[in-house]
């Protein structure tokens, strides 16, 4: 069963000794482009609010992303970006990976929340994948109706189902001592994404929803979504089907 595939994992992986302490590097000046919705910019903003990352906000519209698009900054020509010391980030779990090395909590304690911070920023991943083809956005307003009740009554409702059997046993809202990793952060954006679609999408899945809720209430997360941040207020990039 899934439960029994979670209770395996957590017991195959023996306890690992903490990484050394981190150097603790500064970061240079952090430019951050992003087009102000709910979509490929939202995970790093999580992460850099959660982390005390400071960042100068460039944000951008998809009236005004065409423009700097055609300067050739982007090396994939897509958005969220970050200019750093190394160059120009693309790709939102790239950038988030960089936040990771930067600062060591957003990696998890040691080498096993580290492996279960990436497999959350995997899952993230499909949960994006599985949206972006099936539900409508403002880029594809026009979606197959069946489609869309496949993402919403088989999908998506397996795919949680297999997250709440993997949480670790005895916990019920965090999958890592901090509950902060790159990879809770980028799961719970995801979630979040879900919720303003469908406020009802975890009410199946209690130890998701709790997950769900502890990160909902942190003040950092609160700035985020009421839109108190220098990134400013983000709005919907997927939209409900009529």
């Amino acid at each position: 069963s899934k439960a029994t595939v979670s209770v395996l994992y957590w017991t195959v992986f023996p306890p690992l000794k903490k990484n050394p302490p981190s150097s603790n590097k500064k970061m240079s000046s952090l430019t951050f482009s992003y087009l102000t919705l709910y979509a490929r910019g939202f995970p790093p903003i999580m992460c850099f609010e959660t982390h005390g990352v400071e960042c100068k906000e460039n944000p951008l519209t998809m009236e005004t992303w065409p423009a700097m698009k055609k300067t050739g900054i982007s090396p994939f020509g897509q958005l969220p970006l970050l200019e750093c010391e190394h160059g120009v980030i693309t790709q939102s779990q790239s950038i988030m990976r960089y936040v990771a090395r930067k600062v060591p909590a957003a990696g998890g304690k040691d080498e096993k929340e580290g492996i279960v911070s990436d497999m959350l920023l995997g899952l993230s991943e499909d949960l994006w994948g599985s949206l972006s083809q099936a539900q409508p956005s403002l880029f594809a307003p026009k979606k197959d109706p069946e489609g869309v009740k496949v993402l919403w009554e088989e999908t998506l409702p397996g795919k949680l189902s297999y997250l709440e059997a993997f949480f670790p046993k005895g916990q019920q809202n965090t999958f890592t001592s901090s509950g902060k990793t790159i990879g809770e952060l980028g799961l719970w954006s995801l979630l979040h994404i879900l919720v303003l679609l469908k406020p009802t999408s975890l009410d199946k899945t209690p130890k998701t929803k709790a997950f769900y809720t502890r990160i909902l209430n942190l003040p950092s997360t609160q700035k985020v979504v009421t839109g108190k941040t220098v990134y400013g207020t983000l709005t919907d990039f997927f939209v409900k089907a009529e």
